[in-house]
C-alpha cells in the first residue's frame, strides 16, 4: 500500500510528490502519456516563483514592461522596476519537475485515468481504467475539472473563465515588452496577451463564459490586430481556468491542490507561484496526520488554514479586483485609462508585483489625484 497517491502529474502535482516523497512511499497518476503536454500556460514568471520550483526551466525571454491597451486605443506603457519577469519554456518545466520528483522516489505511472476512489479499513482505494490501488492518502492535483474535488462532492470553483494560446511566428519591434489589451473585442471579461521571445510571439487571451463567442472566435480577431497570419501559427491550445476557489480543499484522506483546489490569481490566472507557496503546506500537513496515523478532515483541514495564511489574503483581494474589473463596461474602462494616464500611476504600476498584483493598489489611491479621479469607477465597479 502507498502513503500517497497523487492524481495529476502536472506542477502541482510534482511538486507535492517531490515534497512528499522524501520519507513517503509516494506514486502519481497522470493520464497523459508524459509529462508538459499539453501546456497551459502562458509561461510569465517571476525571480521569486521560480526559485521556488525545485526545478530550474529554460528561460527564453526576459519582459521588462508592458503596453495596455485600452478599449478605444489609449495605451499605458509601463516599464517594470527590477528585474521584470521571466518567459519559460513551460513544457520543458513540467518534464523537468516530473524528473524531480522522480529523483526523490515518487513513482510515476503515465497513461493512467483517476475514475473514483473509496475511504474504508483505513485506506482510500483508488480507481483507474489500469484498475485498483491503494493508499494512505489521495492527493488531488488533476486541474480545473478535478475529478477528485468531485468524487470527495467539494463544490466547483466560483467560476471558469475559457482561455486560447498561440505561439506564432513573428518578431516583435520590442522585443522585452509585452501587450495586454482590455476591453469586449479581444477578451470580454479578462484580457489578451502578446509576448515576444526570439523570433515568435505568444498570443492569447481569456473570456467569461458567458461571452458572447468562442474564444477561438476572439483569438482570430487578436492575431489580425496584431499583424499574425494564420499560417504563422505553428502551436495551439485551449483550456479553463478556474477562479474564486472552492468551497473547500480536504476531505477524508484527502487533499487538493493546484487548480483542483483553485488556488489561482484572480487578475492574471497564474498558478505556479500558489502551487509553489501551498505545496510546503500540503506536505507537513500530509507527513504530519500519517505520521500521527490521523488523516481525518479534522485534522486534513489544518492544510486550508496554511495555504490560506499563505496566500488566501491575496487570492480574495485578487477576486475582488476581478469583481470590479468585470463589471465595468469599455466605456468605463477608457474612463479608467483617463485618470490614470499619468507619470505618477506609471510609475506606480512600474512597482507591481506580479505574484500579488493587488499589492499595487495601496500605492495608487494615495495618489490624491489618481485617487479623486479613480474613486467613482471604484464605487461604481463594487455595486
Amino acid at each position: 500500500m502507498h502513503d500517497a497517491a497523487v492524481v495529476g502529474g502536472g506542477p502541482a502535482g510534482t511538486i507535492a510528490a517531490r515534497l512528499l516523497a522524501g520519507g513517503l512511499d509516494v506514486v502519481v497518476l497522470e493520464e497523459h502519456p508524459s509529462s508538459g503536454s499539453p501546456p497551459h500556460c502562458a509561461g510569465l514568471l517571476t525571480d521569486a516563483a521560480i526559485g521556488m520550483l525545485g526545478a530550474r526551466p529554460d528561460v527564453l525571454n526576459r519582459i521588462t514592461g508592458a503596453d495596455v491597451v485600452f478599449p478605444g486605443g489609449g495605451r499605458l506603457e509601463v516599464r517594470f522596476k527590477g528585474a521584470g519577469a521571466a518567459i519559460i519554456d513551460r513544457a520543458a518545466l513540467d518534464r523537468a519537475l516530473a524528473e524531480k520528483a522522480a529523483d526523490a522516489g515518487a513513482e510515476l505511472r503515465y497513461g493512467v485515468r483517476y475514475t473514483g476512489s473509496r475511504v474504508s479499513d483505513g485506506r482510500v482505494t483508488v480507481s483507474t481504467d489500469k484498475g485498483e490501488l491503494e493508499s494512505r492518502l489521495l492527493v488531488g492535483a488533476d486541474g480545473h475539472g478535478s475529478r477528485v474535488a468531485e468524487s470527495l462532492g467539494i463544490g466547483p470553483p466560483r467560476e471558469y473563465v475559457r482561455g486560447i494560446q498561440a505561439d506564432a511566428r513573428r518578431r516583435s519591434g520590442h522585443d522585452d515588452v509585452m501587450t495586454l489589451r482590455l476591453g469586449s473585442e479581444f477578451a470580454p471579461g479578462f484580457f489578451s496577451w502578446e509576448i515576444p521571445f526570439g523570433d515568435m510571439v505568444r498570443v492569447g487571451l481569456c473570456v467569461n463564459e458567458g461571452a458572447a463567442g468562442t474564444p477561438h472566435m476572439f483569438l482570430k480577431r487578436l492575431l489580425g490586430a496584431a499583424g499574425i497570419d494564420a499560417g504563422d501559427v505553428v502551436a495551439k491550445h485551449a483550456g479553463k481556468i478556474p477562479l474564486g476557489g472552492r468551497p473547500r480543499t480536504y476531505g477524508e484522506r484527502a487533499l487538493l491542490i493546484g487548480d483542483a483546489a483553485g488556488q489561482v490569481k484572480p487578475v492574471s490566472g497564474g498558478g505556479l507561484y500558489p502551487i509553489c507557496r501551498a505545496a510546503p503546506v500540503l506536505a507537513r500537513t500530509a507527513v504530519d496526520a500519517l505520521s500521527d496515523g490521523d488523516t481525518s478532515p479534522r485534522r486534513l483541514s489544518g492544510y486550508e488554514r496554511g495555504w490560506r495564511r499563505e496566500i488566501g489574503r491575496e487570492l480574495s483581494r485578487g477576486y475582488r479586483i476581478r469583481g470590479m474589473f468585470t463589471r465595468m463596461s469599455d466605456s468605463d474602462l477608457d474612463k479608467v485609462f483617463a485618470a490614470i494616464d499619468s507619470e505618477n500611476v506609471r510609475s506606480v504600476l512600474g512597482g507591481i508585483d506580479i505574484d500579488r498584483p493587488s499589492g499595487v493598489a495601496g500605492p495608487m489611491l494615495r495618489d490624491p489625484r489618481a485617487c479623486a479621479r479613480l474613486l467613482p469607477h471604484v464605487i461604481r465597479g463594487m455595486l
